[in-house]
């Protein structure tokens, strides 16, 4: 099917996964989890999150422009334990000399689904999904489409924003092409881009 060449995240895994099954058809694995099974389990290191994540990181945050830096702040990340299903995870940033501190939690809600959620205290809780060592969350806010994670690697903690306006850019699909039916596809206007690599103290 050749709409399946289309350059996204969900039907290039989709692939991905048939590729290992027998008998199972592109057109079957539309979905990811179809064919999730069917792939053995890969052996690495079990991380006990948010416990092995508890410390001190400290780095700089970057505010990306088309083909440059657009600003540098300071950015602080701490991880402590409250509760048993409570942790602290303040995040700093200095911006010209001011310190904007955020004291926010991270909730567990079920490890089993790795099922966060970041409690900013001022009534607002971002739902936040834990997948081998990327914590994530995705969220709008202001008209803007917000996805926000953080990457363990090694002692340093890789934070990443992307953030794309809620305006439709553009429509494509939604049509059949050669006797398949197209999905109807709406890409977004990306905005901006931030990243720090927080190096644990």
């Amino acid at each position: 099917m050749k709409y399946f060449k289309l350059l996204f995240i969900i039907p290039l895994l989709s692939l991905t996964f048939c590729k290992t099954a027998k008998n199972t058809s592109v057109k079957d694995c539309v979905e990811v989890t179809k064919c999730a099974t069917i792939i053995p389990e890969l052996s690495f290191k079990k991380e006990n999150f948010p416990k092995d994540w508890i410390g001190d990181y400290q780095g700089d945050l970057q505010i990306y422009s088309v083909d440059s830096i657009q600003m540098t702040a300071k950015m602080n990340l701490h991880v402590s334990k409250k509760t048993d299903s409570i942790y602290n995870w303040n995040v700093t940033y200095n911006i010209k000399g001011k310190e904007d501190i955020r004291a926010y939690e991270l909730q567990i809600i079920d490890t089993k689904k790795g099922h966060y959620i970041i409690d900013e205290k001022n009534s607002i809780k971002i739902d936040a999904f834990y997948k081998n060592k990327i914590l994530t969350s995705f969220f709008k806010v202001m008209n803007n489409y917000i996805v926000a994670t953080y990457t363990k690697e090694n002692d340093s903690i890789v934070f990443e924003i992307i953030m794309a306006s809620d305006q439709k850019t553009k429509i494509t699909g939604n049509t059949k092409f050669e006797g398949e039916d197209i999905p109807k596809v709406i890409t977004y206007f990306v905005k901006g881009r931030q990243k720090a690599v927080l190096k644990k103290q």
